[in-house]
């Protein structure tokens, strides 16, 4: 008894393979008739000119592009700092003071008070005609050496922000001693930043003095400025130069910050752009189909830079003609075709 339901099971589900596998070719073999009567179904598309960039990315740090920092250039202590990190001063305002009584100093005025009475007083002798130029000259040389002395002293003591724009880095705090060469603070300008960048050796010939660069999650644009023509040892790359000027770059970037920068390597405001899917790869060239009436013509095209699934058509193909975009897999050269509307949007 089991045995005989297992052969009718058996024989049951055979019949159904048989039932539907000749469903499947009926289907298949109207499919095909439907296609042979009224054509092939595919979605086309006018060819318009448009703006196509190629861009490489690279890691860059950027730095306010005109930055300076003042150092100390005697030994002493620190009396006062007049100014915090984010503050805005201007080009000569006294940021960091030592001490008035400073040996330097004291020294240096001493020296410019002396001149000075011995300049007045030989100023007062050749107006009476009782010195020679060559006399008055050499007193009146020392005098201006004694000021020139003094200046550069009290610029020691007190030390003045050396251009205008915002403290980025104070390193010293009041009553710290430091030493000749120890740096104090710095000030940035931030009317323009830069990033630098390194570039390897199979990229920098792509890279062109002038060319646009980005940094997409801030929307700045900047320009190429500097691309070295010597290797940084280290790096085992090509240092480049990025700018960002203008309030815009100002109001959002920071010395000090990572970021990516795009660089422009090719551009062409009128390009033929097409997806990757829309073209067929042959032995002899990339193709398209093209629609005359109601059948495709495969012609061969002329492929540029690609960016992605993008790449441009530099031959074969002129703005205003119409391709395939939709169904290229399913038709060949001289198949009939039906136009529907498209079913994948954009390329």
């Amino acid at each position: 008894m089991f045995n005989k339901a297992a052969y009718l099971f058996i024989s049951f589900l055979v019949v159904l393979s048989f039932s539907c596998a000749k469903n499947r070719e009926n289907a298949v073999a109207s499919m095909e008739q439907l296609h042979a009567e009224n054509g092939i179904p595919v979605s086309v598309r006018k060819l318009d000119a448009e703006d196509f960039s190629v861009f490489l990315k690279y890691p860059g740090l950027i730095e306010a592009s005109s930055e300076s920092t003042a150092s100390a250039a005697l030994e002493d202590v620190v009396r006062t700092v007049s100014a915090r990190v984010g503050e805005t001063v201007r080009e000569g305002d006294i940021i960091v003071s030592f001490s008035e009584d400073n040996r330097t100093l004291a020294q240096a005025v001493l020296s410019h008070e002396n001149a000075r009475t011995a300049f007045e007083r030989a100023s007062a002798l050749f107006r009476s005609n009782d010195i020679s130029r060559q006399d008055f000259d050499s007193v009146r040389m020392q005098y201006e050496i004694s000021t020139t002395n003094l200046k550069a002293a009290n610029d020691m003591v007190y030390v003045k922000a050396p251009i205008s724009g915002t403290i980025t880095q104070l390193n010293v705090r009041v009553t710290q001693n430091v030493r000749p060469g120890t740096a104090l603070f710095t000030v940035s300008n931030s009317n323009a930043f830069e990033a630098k960048l390194h570039v390897g050796m199979n990229e920098i010939g792509r890279i062109k003095t002038g060319a646009r660069a980005f940094i997409e999650s801030q929307n700045i644009e900047g320009r190429i400025t500097q691309v070295s023509l010597a290797m940084d040892s280290q790096k085992q790359a090509f240092p480049v130069t990025v700018v960002f000027n203008g309030a815009h770059s100002a109001s959002r970037l920071v010395s000090g910050m990572n970021v990516d920068v795009s660089v422009e390597t090719y551009r062409s405001d009128k390009a033929i752009i097409l997806a990757q899917r829309e073209l067929v790869r042959t032995d002899t060239g990339p193709t398209v189909f093209i629609p005359e009436n109601n059948r495709v013509r495969q012609i061969a095209v002329q492929t540029g830079a690609e960016k992605g699934l993008q790449v441009e058509i530099i031959g074969g193909l002129r703005e205003g003609d119409m391709i395939v975009s939709e169904g290229v897999q399913h038709i060949s050269s001289e198949s009939k075709i039906i136009i529907v509307p498209g079913i994948i949007g954009g390329r």
